[in-house]
Protein backbone atom coordinates (compact mmCIF):
# COMPACT_ATOMS: atom_id res chain seq x y z
CA UNK A 1 0.00 0.00 0.00
CA UNK A 2 2.57 2.03 0.99
CA UNK A 3 3.97 1.90 -2.86
CA UNK A 4 0.97 2.82 -4.04
CA UNK A 5 0.28 5.66 -1.82
CA UNK A 6 4.12 6.87 -2.96
CA UNK A 7 2.75 6.56 -6.55
CA UNK A 8 0.08 8.65 -6.43
CA UNK A 9 1.73 11.56 -4.53
CA UNK A 10 4.44 11.79 -7.22
CA UNK A 11 1.51 12.14 -9.98
CA UNK A 12 -0.13 14.59 -8.12
CA UNK A 13 2.83 16.35 -7.60
CA UNK A 14 3.71 15.74 -11.60
CA UNK A 15 -0.12 17.39 -12.01
CA UNK A 16 0.39 20.06 -10.29
CA UNK A 17 3.43 21.09 -11.85
CA UNK A 18 1.76 21.24 -15.15
CA UNK A 19 -1.22 23.25 -14.31
CA UNK A 20 1.22 25.87 -12.74
CA UNK A 21 3.37 25.67 -16.02
CA UNK A 22 -0.17 25.95 -17.96
CA UNK A 23 -1.24 29.17 -15.70
CA UNK A 24 2.51 30.97 -16.30
CA UNK A 25 1.74 30.14 -19.96
CA UNK A 26 -2.06 31.52 -20.10
CA UNK A 27 -0.94 34.75 -18.56
CA UNK A 28 2.79 35.56 -20.00
CA UNK A 29 1.66 39.77 -20.77
CA UNK A 30 2.82 41.32 -16.88
CA UNK A 31 5.77 39.59 -17.79
CA UNK A 32 7.29 40.82 -21.04
CA UNK A 33 7.30 44.33 -20.18
CA UNK A 34 9.48 43.13 -17.19
CA UNK A 35 11.65 41.46 -19.35
CA UNK A 36 12.28 44.05 -22.61
CA UNK A 37 13.02 45.97 -19.31
CA UNK A 38 15.95 44.29 -17.37
CA UNK A 39 17.24 43.73 -21.21
CA UNK A 40 17.40 47.48 -21.80
CA UNK A 41 19.27 47.70 -18.20
CA UNK A 42 21.76 45.30 -19.20
CA UNK A 43 22.96 47.67 -21.80
CA UNK A 44 23.46 50.94 -19.35
CA UNK A 45 26.86 51.88 -18.41
CA UNK A 46 27.07 51.07 -15.20
CA UNK A 47 25.15 47.98 -15.50
CA UNK A 48 28.44 46.69 -18.36
CA UNK A 49 31.11 47.82 -15.66
CA UNK A 50 29.87 44.57 -13.94
CA UNK A 51 29.69 42.49 -17.09
CA UNK A 52 31.88 39.73 -15.55
CA UNK A 53 30.00 39.92 -12.44
CA UNK A 54 26.64 39.14 -14.63
CA UNK A 55 28.23 36.43 -16.49
CA UNK A 56 29.01 34.64 -13.63
CA UNK A 57 25.68 34.95 -11.80
CA UNK A 58 23.87 31.10 -11.06
CA UNK A 59 21.67 30.43 -14.71
CA UNK A 60 18.56 29.10 -13.57
CA UNK A 61 17.28 28.56 -16.72
CA UNK A 62 20.36 26.08 -17.84
CA UNK A 63 20.86 24.93 -14.25
CA UNK A 64 18.15 23.11 -12.95
CA UNK A 65 17.41 23.39 -9.14
CA UNK A 66 16.73 21.34 -6.65
CA UNK A 67 13.67 19.98 -5.71
CA UNK A 68 13.73 21.66 -2.00
CA UNK A 69 14.54 25.18 -3.73
CA UNK A 70 11.59 25.18 -6.66
CA UNK A 71 9.05 27.09 -6.41
CA UNK A 72 6.59 25.02 -7.40
CA UNK A 73 7.11 21.82 -5.08
CA UNK A 74 6.52 24.71 -2.16
CA UNK A 75 2.70 23.97 -1.01
CA UNK A 76 0.20 26.43 -0.60
CA UNK A 77 0.24 26.50 3.49
CA UNK A 78 3.68 27.41 3.39
CA UNK A 79 3.17 30.77 0.62
CA UNK A 80 -0.03 31.25 2.36
CA UNK A 81 1.98 31.51 6.43
CA UNK A 82 5.37 33.50 4.91
CA UNK A 83 3.14 36.16 3.20
CA UNK A 84 0.94 36.54 6.20
CA UNK A 85 4.17 37.22 8.25
CA UNK A 86 5.21 40.01 6.44
CA UNK A 87 3.94 43.16 7.93
CA UNK A 88 2.02 45.32 5.26
CA UNK A 89 -0.86 47.81 4.94
CA UNK A 90 -1.50 45.91 1.26
CA UNK A 91 -3.65 42.37 1.79
CA UNK A 92 -1.45 39.80 0.79
CA UNK A 93 -3.73 37.25 -0.32
CA UNK A 94 -2.51 34.08 -1.39
CA UNK A 95 -4.36 32.11 -4.11
CA UNK A 96 -3.57 30.17 -7.49
CA UNK A 97 -2.83 33.72 -9.46
CA UNK A 98 -0.05 34.59 -6.90
CA UNK A 99 1.54 31.24 -7.15
CA UNK A 100 1.89 31.05 -10.50
CA UNK A 101 3.60 34.60 -10.46
CA UNK A 102 5.55 33.36 -7.47
CA UNK A 103 6.65 30.57 -9.95
CA UNK A 104 7.66 32.59 -12.63
CA UNK A 105 9.65 34.80 -10.47
CA UNK A 106 11.59 31.46 -9.02
CA UNK A 107 11.62 29.22 -11.17
CA UNK A 108 11.93 30.73 -14.87
CA UNK A 109 13.82 34.20 -13.87
CA UNK A 110 15.45 33.53 -10.98
CA UNK A 111 18.62 34.94 -11.80
CA UNK A 112 17.33 38.37 -12.78
CA UNK A 113 15.92 38.34 -9.50
CA UNK A 114 19.38 38.23 -8.17
CA UNK A 115 19.96 41.36 -9.86
CA UNK A 116 17.11 43.39 -9.36
CA UNK A 117 18.01 42.45 -5.09
CA UNK A 118 21.34 43.58 -6.51
CA UNK A 119 20.22 46.87 -7.18
CA UNK A 120 17.50 47.00 -3.97
CA UNK A 121 20.45 48.00 -2.52
CA UNK A 122 20.88 51.41 -4.23
CA UNK A 123 17.31 52.02 -5.01
CA UNK A 124 15.35 50.80 -2.07
CA UNK A 125 16.89 53.45 0.60
CA UNK A 126 15.40 55.90 -1.46
CA UNK A 127 12.05 55.13 -2.17
CA UNK A 128 11.30 54.34 1.50
CA UNK A 129 12.92 57.92 2.37
CA UNK A 130 10.53 59.49 0.10
CA UNK A 131 7.58 57.39 1.08
CA UNK A 132 7.33 57.91 4.45
CA UNK A 133 7.77 61.33 3.96
CA UNK A 134 4.46 61.24 2.21
CA UNK A 135 2.72 58.76 4.88
CA UNK A 136 3.00 56.10 1.85
CA UNK A 137 3.64 52.14 2.89
CA UNK A 138 7.11 51.58 1.93
CA UNK A 139 6.62 47.89 0.69
CA UNK A 140 4.74 49.88 -2.30
CA UNK A 141 8.27 50.13 -2.95
CA UNK A 142 8.41 46.81 -4.48
CA UNK A 143 5.74 48.52 -7.36
CA UNK A 144 8.93 49.26 -9.26
CA UNK A 145 10.15 45.68 -9.52
CA UNK A 146 6.76 45.04 -11.88
CA UNK A 147 6.36 48.37 -13.51
CA UNK A 148 10.40 48.59 -15.11
CA UNK A 149 12.65 46.20 -13.58
CA UNK A 150 14.46 48.78 -11.64
CA UNK A 151 15.23 50.41 -15.24
CA UNK A 152 14.98 54.45 -15.01
CA UNK A 153 15.35 54.51 -18.98
CA UNK A 154 12.36 52.21 -19.43
CA UNK A 155 9.36 52.78 -22.00
CA UNK A 156 6.46 51.28 -22.54
CA UNK A 157 4.17 50.62 -25.97
CA UNK A 158 1.62 53.40 -24.21
CA UNK A 159 4.09 55.98 -23.73
CA UNK A 160 4.83 55.35 -19.84
CA UNK A 161 8.25 56.25 -18.59
CA UNK A 162 10.68 56.25 -15.44
CA UNK A 163 10.93 53.69 -12.50
CA UNK A 164 7.49 54.25 -11.71
CA UNK A 165 6.43 54.31 -15.22
CA UNK A 166 4.13 57.67 -15.50
CA UNK A 167 2.04 58.76 -18.30
CA UNK A 168 2.97 62.23 -19.43
CA UNK A 169 -0.64 63.94 -18.57
CA UNK A 170 -0.03 62.18 -14.78
CA UNK A 171 3.46 63.67 -14.58
CA UNK A 172 2.61 67.05 -15.88
CA UNK A 173 0.02 67.33 -13.32
CA UNK A 174 2.47 66.22 -10.45
CA UNK A 175 4.97 68.42 -11.58
CA UNK A 176 7.26 66.82 -13.72
CA UNK A 177 8.64 68.70 -16.70
CA UNK A 178 8.56 66.84 -20.04
CA UNK A 179 9.66 68.49 -23.10
CA UNK A 180 12.05 68.01 -26.23
CA UNK A 181 15.01 68.66 -23.38
CA UNK A 182 14.26 67.12 -20.17
CA UNK A 183 12.22 64.47 -19.09
CA UNK A 184 11.55 64.73 -15.11
CA UNK A 185 10.18 60.82 -15.19
CA UNK A 186 13.62 59.54 -15.21
CA UNK A 187 14.60 61.25 -12.75
CA UNK A 188 14.60 58.30 -10.12
CA UNK A 189 14.02 61.02 -6.76
CA UNK A 190 11.52 63.49 -8.99
CA UNK A 191 9.53 60.56 -10.29
CA UNK A 192 9.41 59.01 -6.62
CA UNK A 193 7.71 61.73 -5.02
CA UNK A 194 4.91 62.49 -8.07
CA UNK A 195 4.54 58.61 -7.17
CA UNK A 196 4.04 59.12 -3.53
CA UNK A 197 1.51 61.95 -4.19
CA UNK A 198 -0.32 60.17 -6.65
CA UNK A 199 -0.56 56.96 -4.34
CA UNK A 200 -1.79 59.54 -1.77
CA UNK A 201 -4.24 60.94 -3.48
CA UNK A 202 -5.30 57.42 -4.65
CA UNK A 203 -6.04 56.16 -1.45
CA UNK A 204 -7.87 58.90 -0.20
CA UNK A 205 -10.44 58.35 -2.82
CA UNK A 206 -10.83 54.52 -2.37
CA UNK A 207 -9.13 53.73 1.57
CA UNK A 208 -7.82 50.48 0.23
CA UNK A 209 -4.35 49.65 -0.75
CA UNK A 210 -5.53 46.65 -3.11
CA UNK A 211 -7.89 48.94 -4.93
CA UNK A 212 -4.74 52.39 -5.14
CA UNK A 213 -2.94 48.88 -7.14
CA UNK A 214 -5.41 48.30 -9.54
CA UNK A 215 -6.37 52.18 -10.49
CA UNK A 216 -2.50 53.01 -10.17
CA UNK A 217 -1.97 50.77 -13.14
CA UNK A 218 -5.32 50.79 -15.23
CA UNK A 219 -6.62 54.23 -13.82
CA UNK A 220 -9.27 55.77 -11.62
CA UNK A 221 -11.37 55.71 -14.11
CA UNK A 222 -11.53 51.91 -15.04
CA UNK A 223 -11.66 51.31 -11.09
CA UNK A 224 -14.71 53.19 -10.64
CA UNK A 225 -16.47 51.50 -13.50
CA UNK A 226 -16.20 48.10 -12.02
CA UNK A 227 -17.26 49.33 -8.40
CA UNK A 228 -20.20 50.50 -10.35
CA UNK A 229 -20.80 46.82 -12.21
CA UNK A 230 -20.40 44.63 -9.66
CA UNK A 231 -22.19 46.63 -6.93
CA UNK A 232 -18.58 45.84 -4.71
CA UNK A 233 -15.67 47.69 -2.91
CA UNK A 234 -13.12 44.98 -3.04
CA UNK A 235 -10.79 43.85 -5.30
CA UNK A 236 -11.29 40.09 -5.88
CA UNK A 237 -14.98 41.34 -5.84
CA UNK A 238 -14.45 43.47 -8.67
CA UNK A 239 -11.60 41.31 -10.39
CA UNK A 240 -13.47 40.14 -13.19
CA UNK A 241 -15.20 43.53 -14.16
CA UNK A 242 -11.58 45.03 -14.36
CA UNK A 243 -9.13 45.03 -18.14
CA UNK A 244 -7.17 42.10 -18.39
CA UNK A 245 -3.82 43.40 -17.35
CA UNK A 246 -4.95 44.84 -14.03
CA UNK A 247 -6.33 41.46 -13.26
CA UNK A 248 -2.59 40.07 -13.07
CA UNK A 249 -1.47 43.10 -11.34
CA UNK A 250 -2.29 42.81 -7.55
CA UNK A 251 -0.94 39.13 -7.75
CA UNK A 252 1.80 39.88 -9.32
CA UNK A 253 2.87 43.07 -6.71
CA UNK A 254 2.07 39.96 -3.63
CA UNK A 255 4.45 37.73 -5.70
CA UNK A 256 6.72 40.40 -6.39
CA UNK A 257 6.71 41.18 -2.17
CA UNK A 258 6.86 37.19 -1.56
CA UNK A 259 10.08 36.84 -3.48
CA UNK A 260 12.02 40.38 -2.62
CA UNK A 261 11.47 38.71 0.85
CA UNK A 262 11.75 34.96 0.58
CA UNK A 263 14.71 34.78 -1.77
CA UNK A 264 17.12 33.01 0.49
CA UNK A 265 14.80 30.51 0.92
CA UNK A 266 14.74 29.67 -2.82
CA UNK A 267 18.20 29.30 -2.94
CA UNK A 268 18.65 32.95 -4.81
CA UNK A 269 21.58 35.65 -3.79
CA UNK A 270 21.63 39.28 -4.61
CA UNK A 271 24.51 39.94 -7.25
CA UNK A 272 27.60 41.87 -5.68
CA UNK A 273 27.42 45.06 -8.09
CA UNK A 274 30.60 47.16 -7.80
CA UNK A 275 28.89 50.06 -9.03
CA UNK A 276 26.86 52.49 -8.68
CA UNK A 277 26.40 50.57 -5.12
CA UNK A 278 29.53 51.61 -4.18
CA UNK A 279 29.69 54.87 -5.70
CA UNK A 280 28.27 57.75 -3.43
CA UNK A 281 26.97 60.47 -5.39
CA UNK A 282 25.56 63.99 -4.68
CA UNK A 283 23.63 66.82 -6.56
CA UNK A 284 24.56 70.28 -7.58
CA UNK A 285 22.58 73.19 -9.21
CA UNK A 286 23.55 74.32 -12.36
CA UNK A 287 23.22 78.04 -13.48
CA UNK A 288 24.93 77.88 -17.31
CA UNK A 289 24.14 76.12 -20.39
CA UNK A 290 26.58 73.25 -20.11
CA UNK A 291 27.14 70.27 -22.27
CA UNK A 292 28.16 66.18 -21.08
CA UNK A 293 30.94 66.40 -23.91
CA UNK A 294 32.17 69.55 -22.32
CA UNK A 295 32.20 67.75 -18.57
CA UNK A 296 34.08 64.83 -20.18
CA UNK A 297 36.53 67.31 -21.88
CA UNK A 298 37.26 69.37 -18.69
CA UNK A 299 36.56 66.75 -16.09
CA UNK A 300 37.07 63.60 -17.37
CA UNK A 301 34.01 61.90 -16.90
CA UNK A 302 32.69 60.04 -19.63
CA UNK A 303 29.42 60.91 -21.44
CA UNK A 304 27.66 57.52 -20.72
CA UNK A 305 28.48 57.89 -17.06
CA UNK A 306 26.97 60.94 -16.71
CA UNK A 307 24.07 59.94 -18.73
CA UNK A 308 23.30 56.88 -16.71
CA UNK A 309 23.65 58.91 -13.32
CA UNK A 310 21.03 62.18 -15.20
CA UNK A 311 19.19 60.07 -17.11
CA UNK A 312 16.57 62.94 -17.54
CA UNK A 313 18.53 64.79 -20.02
CA UNK A 314 17.74 63.43 -23.46
CA UNK A 315 19.56 65.95 -25.56
CA UNK A 316 23.21 65.61 -23.32
CA UNK A 317 22.68 68.89 -22.44
CA UNK A 318 21.64 71.08 -18.88
CA UNK A 319 20.01 74.27 -19.72
CA UNK A 320 20.87 75.62 -16.53
CA UNK A 321 20.45 79.08 -17.38
CA UNK A 322 16.12 78.50 -18.23
CA UNK A 323 15.31 77.10 -14.61
CA UNK A 324 16.55 75.42 -12.02
CA UNK A 325 18.57 72.03 -12.82
CA UNK A 326 20.20 69.81 -10.78
CA UNK A 327 23.13 67.39 -11.83
CA UNK A 328 24.63 64.67 -10.08
CA UNK A 329 27.94 63.58 -10.16
CA UNK A 330 30.19 61.48 -7.54
CA UNK A 331 30.74 62.87 -4.80
CA UNK A 332 34.52 63.34 -5.29
CA UNK A 333 33.99 65.68 -8.39
CA UNK A 334 31.61 68.13 -6.14
CA UNK A 335 33.66 70.53 -5.46
CA UNK A 336 35.61 69.99 -8.67
CA UNK A 337 32.96 71.02 -10.47
CA UNK A 338 31.66 74.00 -8.74
CA UNK A 339 35.20 75.62 -9.16
CA UNK A 340 35.52 75.25 -12.43
CA UNK A 341 31.54 75.52 -13.91
CA UNK A 342 32.72 78.41 -15.58
CA UNK A 343 35.25 77.31 -17.30
CA UNK A 344 33.50 74.28 -18.19
CA UNK A 345 30.72 76.43 -19.79
CA UNK A 346 32.80 78.70 -21.59
CA UNK A 347 34.96 75.86 -23.44
CA UNK A 348 34.72 75.62 -26.84
CA UNK A 349 31.00 77.87 -26.52
CA UNK A 350 31.04 78.86 -29.82
CA UNK A 351 31.04 75.24 -31.49
CA UNK A 352 28.50 74.00 -29.02
CA UNK A 353 26.84 77.34 -30.01
CA UNK A 354 26.30 76.18 -33.40
CA UNK A 355 25.76 72.48 -32.37
CA UNK A 356 22.58 74.21 -30.14
CA UNK A 357 21.26 75.90 -33.23
CA UNK A 358 21.42 73.40 -35.22
CA UNK A 359 19.59 71.34 -33.11
CA UNK A 360 17.46 73.54 -32.19
CA UNK A 361 16.45 73.50 -35.54
CA UNK A 362 16.03 70.02 -36.09
CA UNK A 363 14.13 69.73 -32.86
CA UNK A 364 11.41 72.11 -34.39
CA UNK A 365 11.40 69.98 -37.45
CA UNK A 366 11.14 66.38 -35.39
CA UNK A 367 8.82 67.31 -32.65
CA UNK A 368 7.44 64.41 -31.86
CA UNK A 369 4.05 63.17 -30.47
CA UNK A 370 2.59 59.60 -30.04
CA UNK A 371 0.04 58.45 -32.99
CA UNK A 372 -2.13 55.27 -32.45
CA UNK A 373 -0.95 53.01 -35.38
CA UNK A 374 -2.35 49.15 -36.71
CA UNK A 375 0.81 47.38 -37.87
CA UNK A 376 0.32 44.01 -39.21
CA UNK A 377 2.71 41.01 -38.79
CA UNK A 378 3.13 38.28 -41.46
CA UNK A 379 3.16 35.05 -38.84
CA UNK A 380 7.06 33.36 -39.64
CA UNK A 381 7.74 29.70 -38.49
CA UNK A 382 7.88 28.82 -34.91
CA UNK A 383 5.57 31.88 -34.42
CA UNK A 384 3.14 32.05 -31.59
CA UNK A 385 1.09 34.10 -29.96
CA UNK A 386 3.22 34.64 -27.16
CA UNK A 387 5.84 35.42 -28.81
CA UNK A 388 4.52 37.92 -31.18
CA UNK A 389 2.70 39.45 -28.14
CA UNK A 390 5.97 39.46 -26.36
CA UNK A 391 7.68 40.84 -29.74
CA UNK A 392 5.37 43.90 -29.80
CA UNK A 393 5.34 44.80 -26.01
CA UNK A 394 1.58 44.04 -26.00
CA UNK A 395 -0.90 41.67 -23.67
CA UNK A 396 -1.89 37.85 -25.83
CA UNK A 397 -5.09 38.62 -24.67
CA UNK A 398 -5.23 41.94 -26.38
CA UNK A 399 -3.69 40.31 -30.18
CA UNK A 400 -6.17 37.94 -29.66
CA UNK A 401 -9.20 40.32 -29.16
CA UNK A 402 -7.76 42.26 -32.48
CA UNK A 403 -7.63 39.09 -34.73
CA UNK A 404 -10.99 37.77 -33.34
CA UNK A 405 -11.46 36.10 -36.72
CA UNK A 406 -8.44 33.17 -36.53
CA UNK A 407 -9.58 30.99 -33.23
CA UNK A 408 -6.88 28.40 -33.68
CA UNK A 409 -3.99 28.16 -30.96
CA UNK A 410 -1.25 27.36 -33.69
CA UNK A 411 -0.65 30.02 -36.14
CA UNK A 412 -0.66 29.44 -39.63
CA UNK A 413 2.45 30.55 -41.32
CA UNK A 414 1.91 33.67 -43.74
CA UNK A 415 -1.49 34.76 -42.32
CA UNK A 416 -1.43 38.59 -41.10
CA UNK A 417 -1.97 39.45 -37.66
CA UNK A 418 -3.25 43.07 -36.56
CA UNK A 419 -1.13 44.46 -33.90
CA UNK A 420 -2.34 47.86 -32.38
CA UNK A 421 0.62 49.99 -31.22
CA UNK A 422 1.58 54.11 -30.64
CA UNK A 423 4.37 55.03 -33.04
CA UNK A 424 6.25 58.38 -32.52
CA UNK A 425 5.55 60.47 -35.48
CA UNK A 426 6.97 63.99 -35.93
CA UNK A 427 4.23 67.00 -35.68
CA UNK A 428 5.88 68.88 -38.87
CA UNK A 429 5.05 65.90 -41.09
CA UNK A 430 1.13 65.51 -39.45
CA UNK A 431 1.14 69.59 -40.29
CA UNK A 432 2.73 69.33 -43.77
CA UNK A 433 -0.18 66.23 -44.87
CA UNK A 434 -2.83 68.23 -43.53
CA UNK A 435 -2.31 71.58 -45.12
CA UNK A 436 -0.87 69.87 -48.46
CA UNK A 437 -4.30 67.45 -48.31
CA UNK A 438 -6.63 69.33 -46.18
CA UNK A 439 -8.25 66.38 -44.55
CA UNK A 440 -7.04 65.25 -41.05
CA UNK A 441 -4.11 63.20 -40.45
CA UNK A 442 -4.53 59.16 -41.64
CA UNK A 443 -2.46 56.65 -40.03
CA UNK A 444 -1.19 54.51 -42.86
CA UNK A 445 -1.06 50.82 -42.30
CA UNK A 446 2.33 49.68 -42.26
CA UNK A 447 3.61 45.76 -42.63
CA UNK A 448 6.00 44.76 -39.52
CA UNK A 449 7.50 42.11 -41.62
CA UNK A 450 10.61 43.69 -43.70
CA UNK A 451 9.66 44.74 -47.06
CA UNK A 452 8.64 42.04 -49.09
CA UNK A 453 4.89 42.00 -46.93
CA UNK A 454 4.10 45.88 -47.68
CA UNK A 455 1.89 46.72 -50.08
CA UNK A 456 2.09 49.87 -52.23
CA UNK A 457 -0.30 50.96 -53.79
CA UNK A 458 0.53 51.86 -57.73
CA UNK A 459 -0.84 55.18 -58.40
CA UNK A 460 -2.94 55.21 -61.66
CA UNK A 461 -1.17 57.76 -63.94
CA UNK A 462 -3.92 59.93 -66.10
CA UNK A 463 -2.85 62.31 -68.65
CA UNK A 464 -4.97 65.72 -68.91
CA UNK A 465 -7.51 65.46 -71.83
CA UNK A 466 -6.38 68.01 -75.14
CA UNK A 467 -8.65 70.56 -76.78
CA UNK A 468 -8.40 69.78 -80.24
CA UNK A 469 -9.49 73.58 -80.87
CA UNK A 470 -6.09 74.67 -79.30
CA UNK A 471 -4.58 73.20 -83.04
CA UNK A 472 -3.86 76.58 -84.82
CA UNK A 473 -5.50 76.14 -88.46
CA UNK A 474 -2.83 76.52 -90.94
CA UNK A 475 -3.28 78.76 -93.55
CA UNK A 476 -3.58 77.96 -97.32
CA UNK A 477 0.15 79.34 -98.32
CA UNK A 478 1.99 76.48 -95.71
CA UNK A 479 4.32 74.51 -97.19
CA UNK A 480 4.19 70.94 -97.59
CA UNK A 481 6.61 70.07 -94.99
CA UNK A 482 4.59 71.81 -92.36
CA UNK A 483 1.71 70.02 -93.53
CA UNK A 484 3.32 67.01 -92.71
CA UNK A 485 4.53 67.69 -89.79
CA UNK A 486 1.05 68.67 -88.82
CA UNK A 487 -0.41 65.35 -89.96
CA UNK A 488 2.13 63.47 -87.80
CA UNK A 489 1.19 65.80 -84.60
CA UNK A 490 -2.28 65.14 -85.39
CA UNK A 491 -1.27 61.34 -85.38
CA UNK A 492 0.21 61.61 -82.36
CA UNK A 493 -1.75 63.26 -80.68
CA UNK A 494 -4.70 60.45 -81.79
CA UNK A 495 -2.58 58.47 -80.72
CA UNK A 496 -2.45 59.88 -77.27
CA UNK A 497 -6.14 60.25 -76.88
CA UNK A 498 -6.85 56.90 -77.44
CA UNK A 499 -4.18 55.95 -74.82
CA UNK A 500 -5.83 58.01 -72.44
CA UNK A 501 -9.59 56.88 -73.29
CA UNK A 502 -8.68 53.13 -73.02
CA UNK A 503 -6.61 54.06 -69.32
CA UNK A 504 -10.10 56.11 -68.29
CA UNK A 505 -11.87 53.41 -69.50
CA UNK A 506 -9.80 50.80 -67.23
CA UNK A 507 -10.05 53.21 -64.49
CA UNK A 508 -14.18 53.18 -65.21
CA UNK A 509 -14.46 49.87 -64.83
CA UNK A 510 -13.08 49.41 -61.67
CA UNK A 511 -14.11 50.49 -58.45
CA UNK A 512 -12.93 50.25 -54.68
CA UNK A 513 -14.74 48.58 -51.73
CA UNK A 514 -13.40 49.18 -47.82
CA UNK A 515 -14.43 45.79 -46.09
CA UNK A 516 -16.48 46.37 -42.96
CA UNK A 517 -16.17 44.15 -39.88
CA UNK A 518 -18.35 40.68 -40.60
CA UNK A 519 -18.01 41.05 -44.44
CA UNK A 520 -17.00 38.01 -45.99
CA UNK A 521 -15.85 37.97 -49.96
CA UNK A 522 -18.90 36.25 -51.01
CA UNK A 523 -21.01 38.95 -49.05
CA UNK A 524 -19.29 41.43 -51.23
CA UNK A 525 -19.79 39.07 -54.66
CA UNK A 526 -23.42 38.89 -54.14
CA UNK A 527 -23.52 42.79 -53.01
CA UNK A 528 -21.85 43.71 -56.48
CA UNK A 529 -23.35 40.72 -58.93
CA UNK A 530 -20.04 39.03 -59.37
CA UNK A 531 -18.88 35.91 -59.18
CA UNK A 532 -16.58 34.86 -56.34
CA UNK A 533 -13.85 33.59 -58.05
CA UNK A 534 -13.80 36.91 -60.23
CA UNK A 535 -13.82 38.85 -56.87
CA UNK A 536 -10.65 36.97 -56.05
CA UNK A 537 -9.03 36.93 -59.32
CA UNK A 538 -9.43 40.79 -59.99
CA UNK A 539 -7.48 41.07 -56.22
CA UNK A 540 -5.12 37.92 -57.15
CA UNK A 541 -5.97 36.36 -54.14
CA UNK A 542 -6.93 32.65 -53.28
CA UNK A 543 -9.46 31.18 -51.04
CA UNK A 544 -6.95 30.63 -48.05
CA UNK A 545 -6.04 34.59 -47.85
CA UNK A 546 -9.55 35.25 -48.42
CA UNK A 547 -10.10 34.62 -45.03
CA UNK A 548 -7.55 36.71 -43.42
CA UNK A 549 -9.00 40.47 -44.70
CA UNK A 550 -9.43 42.94 -42.60
CA UNK A 551 -11.56 45.80 -41.66
CA UNK A 552 -10.88 49.09 -43.81
CA UNK A 553 -8.63 46.77 -45.96
CA UNK A 554 -9.51 48.29 -49.89
CA UNK A 555 -10.30 45.44 -52.35
CA UNK A 556 -10.99 46.29 -56.39
CA UNK A 557 -14.37 45.11 -57.65
CA UNK A 558 -14.17 44.99 -61.81
CA UNK A 559 -16.71 45.66 -63.71
CA UNK A 560 -15.92 43.75 -66.72
CA UNK A 561 -17.02 40.38 -64.72
CA UNK A 562 -20.16 42.31 -63.54
CA UNK A 563 -21.25 43.02 -67.70
CA UNK A 564 -19.65 39.25 -68.34
CA UNK A 565 -21.59 37.59 -66.02
CA UNK A 566 -25.08 39.71 -66.87
CA UNK A 567 -24.08 39.29 -70.39
CA UNK A 568 -24.04 35.23 -69.40
CA UNK A 569 -27.37 35.67 -67.66
CA UNK A 570 -28.99 37.60 -70.21
CA UNK A 571 -27.82 34.96 -73.32
CA UNK A 572 -29.06 32.14 -70.75
CA UNK A 573 -32.85 34.34 -70.67
CA UNK A 574 -32.76 34.58 -74.47
CA UNK A 575 -31.40 30.96 -74.99
CA UNK A 576 -34.29 30.09 -72.81
CA UNK A 577 -36.96 31.78 -74.72
CA UNK A 578 -35.92 30.97 -77.88
CA UNK A 579 -36.54 27.13 -76.82
CA UNK A 580 -40.16 28.08 -75.19
CA UNK A 581 -40.99 29.39 -78.64
CA UNK A 582 -39.62 26.21 -80.39
CA UNK A 583 -41.54 24.20 -77.91
CA UNK A 584 -45.08 26.23 -79.32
Amino acid sequence: MTKYKTIILLLICCVANITVDAQTKKEPEIYSNFEKNYNELLQSYYMKQNEKTLNQRFNRQGDNLSNEYRAANVSDSVYARRLRSLPSAVNLVYNDKVRSNIVYYIDRIGDRVGVMLGLSKYYFPIFENILDSYGIPSELKYLVVIESAFNPRAVSWTGAAGLWQFMYATGRVYDLRVNSVVDDRRDPIKETIAAAKYLKDLYKIYNDWSLVLAAYNCGPGNVNKAIKRSGKTDFWSIYNYLPNETRNYVPSYIAATYVMNFYKEHNISPVNLSRPLDLVTDTVIVKKDIYFSQIEAVMGISVEELRDLNPQYKMDMIPGTQDRYSLKLPLKYINEFIEKEDSIASYHKEEFKNEEQDRDQSVKQTEVCYVNKTIYHKVQRNDTWYSIANRYGVSQQDLRSWNKKIKKKRLQRGTLLAVKTRVAVEKEKIIKTNTEKQTPFEETIVSADNTDNQEESTPIVTYPKRNRTTLTTKTKNTNKQERKEDKKSRKNKKDRDDNDNRSSKKNKNKETHSIKSGETISQIAKKYGISEEDLLKANKLDKSSAKSIRPGQKIVISKDSKDSKNSKSNKNKKSSKSKSKRRR
